[in-house]
């Protein structure tokens, strides 16, 4: 059998290389709707990989043998379950300040959409510890991509990091809306693009880099052209009788057609 890949690796290929937000396009809309401050980002992030990783558990101890429709209600059930307490503890056990409006539920529920994603393609297919260590790597590469664009829409668009002014004079208003995100998400999506065409190598193979294509030799015997096919034509007498015997089949036609015109006269 072959060795299971450490952490390193399996961080490298889950998090970095198959990012769930740059690469697989997952969870866009609570980046994008939820990420206009520093604040936001860490607190979405949080809440993203705790519903993640305990989604991935359950999904990969529990829910296997159950039909596919099921369980993506399942999923949308779980996260709310773990996601709500979760709110409810911060706001009324914790002294962190948070606003539960609008522009915090609905990127929070959102997260789901990652969620559920991940626990379907991979967690109710892998054993529970190659899940959950999965799912840590997943949340981690999310939650990077999420903070440092709510880190560099704060100090372009407002001129601060965390709520703490920079004394900046010049900033862009306009990063703090949707589209601000999306321009650091093309950055950022186009940094893991160069990343991604560099070939990986293993420390335990000493061949070449198996992304590579080998070169395949293929031994195939060249047969002799097929030979040519004279094509023998009718004789002309043949043709004019042809010819002569179409031209009386149209004349009668033509005949019939008078003959039934005079008629109806």
């Amino acid at each position: 059998m072959p060795d299971k890949p450490s952490f390193s690796k399996k961080f490298l290929v889950t998090a970095i290389r198959n990012n769930p937000v740059l690469f697989q396009c997952a969870g866009l809309c609570p980046v994008i709707a939820g990420t206009s401050t520093l604040k936001d980002s860490l607190f979405i992030a949080a809440v993203l990989s705790i519903d993640l990783v305990l989604s991935a558990i359950v999904a990969s101890a529990l829910l296997k043998k159950i039909p596919r429709y099921i369980r993506i209600a399942v999923y949308l059930v779980l996260g709310l379950a773990i996601v709500y307490p979760i709110l409810w503890f911060i706001e009324n056990r914790t002294l962190v300040e948070i606003t539960l409006g609008i522009r915090i539920i609905i990127p929070i529920i959102a997260v789901n959409s990652l969620t559920a994603m991940h626990c379907e393609t991979y967690s109710v297919k892998h054993p529970a510890g190659d899940s959950f260590i999965t799912s840590l790597c997943a949340a981690l590469g999310a939650s990077g991509v999420i903070v440092i664009c709510g880190l560099l829409r704060e100090i372009i668009g407002k001129g601060s990091i965390g709520g703490y002014s920079l004394e900046m004079n010049t900033t862009l208003e306009t990063m703090s809306m949707p589209f601000g995100c999306l321009i650091v998400l093309g950055f950022l999506a186009a940094l893991l693009k160069s990343f991604r065409r560099t070939p990986v190598r293993y420390a335990s193979d000493n061949t070449d880099n198996p992304l590579q294509p080998e070169e395949i030799a293929l031994d195939i015997e060249h047969e002799e052209p097929p030979e040519s096919v004279d094509l023998v034509i009718a004789d002309y007498e043949e043709i004019d009788s042809i010819l002569s015997s179409t031209d009386e089949f149209l004349k009668s036609l033509t005949s019939s057609s008078d003959e039934w015109g005079g008629d109806r006269e």
